[in-house]
């Protein structure tokens, strides 16, 4: 079909190609944003989500020019998958490693062997890694992050403009600079309480040699969760 034949509602080849574009990178963000990517958020509700954001964002894209063949259509479909995803992938990142330090101070305190189901994720977790999750998400928008997110949506387009995937060196470097630093949240979370849970363990080895009678395991346990739990309130 020729382009200047194409005409749905008002809308020429490009203005739609454009939308389509749009709506496949919003749609795959959202699948892997945090809260909007939750099991308990319907299907409906994240596809209405999708399709009112791509109008929204859709408005101020600029059209790109009608692309040539349904292979070059595809191509920009599955690169456009691929920015959604590695964007989407960015924000996961985060709580992520939030839970993951979580996870880390369940197996020093004792209760690594306990494990829960995430209502998110239908994924077994631990109990603390289950808290901090749970905590970093009340501060996720408590603090309107999921606004950023949004708008950051919107951003997306400016670092990767539509059709296709075009590599740049600076926004490479960030999302290096970015992983990096959601490493470092993991430790920043678990070595203060990590490095109490060692000051305790190496104290009850202390004590288990000037007073051997002492019975280190019964104590030991108790001793380590309410550590554990007291540096986590701090």
């Amino acid at each position: 079909m020729n382009a200047a034949d194409f005409d749905l509602f008002g809308v020429g080849l490009a203005q739609f190609e454009t939308w389509l574009l749009v709506f496949v990178r919003v749609s795959v963000m959202l699948s892997l944003i945090p809260i909007f990517s939750a099991t308990q958020v319907p299907i409906q509700v994240r596809f209405g989500l999708g399709l009112f954001l791509s109008f929204v964002v859709g408005r101020i894209v600029p059209t790109i020019a009608s692309i040539d063949g349904l292979g070059g259509l595809t191509a920009a479909i599955a690169s456009q998958a691929l920015v959604g995803a590695a964007f989407g992938f960015v924000a996961f990142l985060v709580f992520t490693g939030v839970q993951f330090a979580g996870e880390i101070l369940d197996v020093m305190i004792g209760f690594g062997a306990v494990n829960i189901i995430n209502p998110t994720t239908q994924a077994q977790v631990t109990i603390v890694g289950e808290l901090e999750l749970a905590l970093a998400t009340l501060i996720y928008l408590a603090g309107d992050a999921h606004h950023f997110l949004i708008a950051g949506i919107g951003g997306s387009f400016s670092l990767v403009p539509l059709p296709f995937a075009q590599a740049q060196p600076a926004l490479a470097q960030d999302l290096v600079e970015f992983f990096t630093w959601a490493l470092f949240l993991v430790f920043e979370i678990a070595a203060p309480i990590a490095i109490a849970l060692l000051l305790t363990n190496i104290a009850l080895a202390l004590m288990s040699r000037v007073a051997p009678q002492i019975n280190v395991f019964a104590v030991g346990f108790p001793l380590q969760i309410l550590v554990g739990l007291t540096m986590m309130l701090v």
